[in-house]
């Protein structure tokens, strides 16, 4: 991206010629008044307000607005000069200010002051609250109209691309510069000023502040959702490791010129990270096979998307959302899947994320901008939507691949890092051996002997005296067995005999690994706060010197529970305060006589910890609720630890929980006072 061209030489120039001319022109004796309102928009340029939509208001213009209707134009350049200085300093971190696009910014400044100032005198005769509307709109546009030149020139893109979005969006600055420029204009004097400008500031830096933690949320559920694909992601197979980071990333960059409505920006981003969450649903053996999928495999892997929306349910209410997901596979032609939707019948957030999908599989695949583009255009009007490959123009592209080099890896993946067995663990090798036995007058004919005589005559008996199937599974040691005897017409009994034990010691497996994997997902969120374990005795281990322990029977033990703590507080002072320590510990075993049975409390102290051990032979946590449970705040299920255990960790120092159809465990740790 090159900078320097005619037109931000012009700029220069003009904003060059402005300082020189405002330096002369300013007279000390307004001095004092000035800086102090330079002073104040120093400090709106530098907090903006951060829109709903994403985008940022710096009210800083509503200080050099004012400066230049009171001032004058020369008090109004070197203001903005001096906002844009700071803003500068902030965004780069340094003190070193690249001196060219600073002049260039205050050319681009001095036209769309000139251009408001003019307007403003021919507004005189109308309400000042109009009349400053106007001004404030005109300056805006001006300012948005030479910045899209500059794009044009040194980025290529294309020119108004968004022009009427970017109009919509000054609907606020406009509003809030109508209602504050006329209260400062009316007042007489300084001092009258001076008191109205810190009145305003209160108020901005309160919206300032609420601005920010509410992008501060957004910011946080979006790094969460990051962590949390990319660990699945690279569970599920390396090759597929980073794709919903990436996705996100693109559409991010291609949104600004689809024309998609800058409110919902945010909310498309996150979905394009999360499509693909449905893929952790579905069996591994599908994205580690080599080769084509067969009919079922395939029919199987195009219910991801629908897999996908019963999570996205649960933690996102807007019903466009798990639209977006739900089609993000839909072609143009109509031939794509779930729903087989064709044109414009699919959603406009699914059809950018599926050109952010498309784009990602390719620049996985090539680095050259021409092959990239080229490939992209052959899948319009087919795969993709036309109308929006044709707003993917070759600098968009460009960017692509200089702005997320980083996140490409191109490196020559290898076919599958799994050895033999375990695809075998994952194929047909888990399905078991079947074999028929045949009962005729007491006769036993059959190919094993897994089944005593005894039994398959009473199976054979039962048949016949019912005259329908008898079915029967059968245990021992480490075999299970399902068997269906029935009855034919000529006495004789067939008897089918399926052996299950290698598929029930599949799913325990398959069951061991998913809840290994969201061991990981659960302690990165958690940023290491909550650990769940794959095994009591890992939780076990943990266990510091027994102090005492109490039954949970009922709500009278709840109480029992809260003097055990405080006693063990008394004996074991923690860094929290023991209301917070009562309040975790309180809610845990309440939960236990919610959902479960047979309950423990246990106190325990270990390595300048204490521990309260609330365990339960309750069902558990269901394997597919677990993450729901722990990391969504609100989330409860009848068999869950309930909308409290969030409640719990944050109470704490740190939470281990083991979960299995046995009962569930929480070990919830407290750092002693003054360790």
């Amino acid at each position: 991206m090159r900078l320097v061209n005619w037109f931000t030489i012009i700029l220069f120039s003009i904003g060059i010629g402005a300082l020189l001319y405002s330096v002369t022109a300013i007279s000390i004796h307004q001095l004092s008044i000035y800086l102090f309102v330079v002073a104040i928009t120093v400090i709106l340029e530098i907090f903006p307000i951060q829109l709903p939509s994403g985008d940022q208001f710096e009210a800083g213009s509503i200080g050099v607005l004012f400066v230049l209707l009171h001032f004058g134009i020369p008090y109004a350049v070197l203001a903005i000069t001096i906002g844009l200085a700071a803003l500068f300093i902030k965004i780069l971190k340094k003190v070193k200010i690249p001196l060219f696009r600073l002049i260039v910014n205050v050319g681009m400044y001095t036209i769309s002051m000139l251009a408001a100032l003019s307007v403003w005198r021919m507004t005189q005769g109308m309400k000042m609250i109009i009349a400053v509307a106007i001004l404030a709109f005109l300056y805006e546009v001006v300012n948005i109209a030479l910045l899209e030149v500059i794009q044009k020139l040194t980025a290529n893109r294309k020119l108004f691309a968004s022009f009427k979005q970017q109009l919509r969006e000054l609907l606020i600055p406009i509003g809030v510069y109508s209602i504050v420029i006329p209260t400062l204009l009316i007042q007489k004097t300084n001092k009258e000023i001076i008191i109205t400008v810190l009145y305003t500031l209160f108020f901005l830096l309160i919206v300032i502040f609420f601005s920010k933690e509410y992008t501060k949320q957004l910011s946080l559920r979006n790094s969460s959702s990051k962590a949390f694909i990319q660990v699945l992601e690279g569970r599920i197979t390396p090759s597929l490791a980073g794709h919903g980071n990436r996705v996100g990333a693109i559409c991010e960059i291609l949104l600004e010129d689809l024309d998609f409505p800058k409110s919902n920006r945010k909310d498309l981003i996150q979905a394009a990270i999360i499509h693909d969450i449905g893929k952790a649903l579905l069996p591994t053996y599908i994205f580690r096979k080599r080769g084509d999928l067969t009919l079922s495999e395939e029919r199987e892997y195009q219910r991801h998307p629908e897999k996908a929306v019963e999570i996205v349910k649960t933690m996102f209410s807007k019903s466009e959302f798990s639209d977006w997901i739900l089609y993000h596979h839909e072609r143009w032609d109509g031939k794509g899947f779930p729903k087989g939707l064709s044109g414009e019948q699919i959603p406009l957030g699914a059809r950018i994320i599926a050109i952010a999908n498309e784009l990602d599989f390719i620049l996985m695949r090539h680095d050259d901008a021409e092959t990239i583009f080229k490939l992209l255009q052959e899948k319009s009007g087919t795969v993709l939507d036309p109308k929006l490959v044709e707003k993917v123009e070759f600098s968009h592209i460009e960017m692509l691949v200089e702005e997320l080099r980083d996140l490409f890896r191109r490196e020559e993946l290898p076919l599958n890092d799994y050895t033999e067995n375990q695809f075998s663990d994952d194929s047909y090798s888990s399905i078991g051996e079947s074999y028929f036995v045949q009962v005729q007058n007491g006769q036993i004919r059959s190919p094993k002997d897994e089944i005593s005589e005894h039994v398959l005559r009473k199976l054979a008996e039962a048949a016949l005296e019912q005259n329908k199937p008898v079915h029967e599974t059968i245990r021992r040691d480490n075999l299970t067995l399902d068997v269906h005897a029935q009855s034919l017409k000529n006495g004789e009994v067939t008897i089918f005999v399926h052996d299950l034990s290698p598929y029930l010691a599949f799913r325990k497996n398959l069951e061991r690994n998913i809840l290994e994997s969201y061991v990981d997902v659960i302690e990165t969120l958690s940023e290491g706060k909550i650990k769940l374990l794959s095994s009591q005795a890992k939780l076990e281990e943990q266990f510091g010197n027994w102090i005492a322990d109490i039954p949970i029977h009922n709500t009278s033990d709840v109480s029992k529970c809260r003097e055990l703590t405080t006693k063990a507080l008394e004996q074991y002072p923690t860094e929290l305060q023991s209301m917070k320590v009562q309040v975790a510990v309180s809610e845990a075993v309440t939960n236990v006589l919610k959902h479960a049975t047979k309950g423990k409390f246990s106190v325990y102290q270990r390595d300048q910890k204490l521990q309260f051990l609330i365990s339960d032979k309750g069902s558990g946590i269901p394997l597919h609720e677990i993450p729901k449970t722990i990391l969504i705040s609100g989330y409860s299920s009848k068999r869950s630890l309930g909308k409290g255990f969030k409640m719990i960790a944050s109470f704490s120092d740190g939470v281990q929980i083991f979960t299995s159809p046995e009962g569930t465990s929480i070990l919830i740790e407290f750092r002693l006072l003054g360790k």
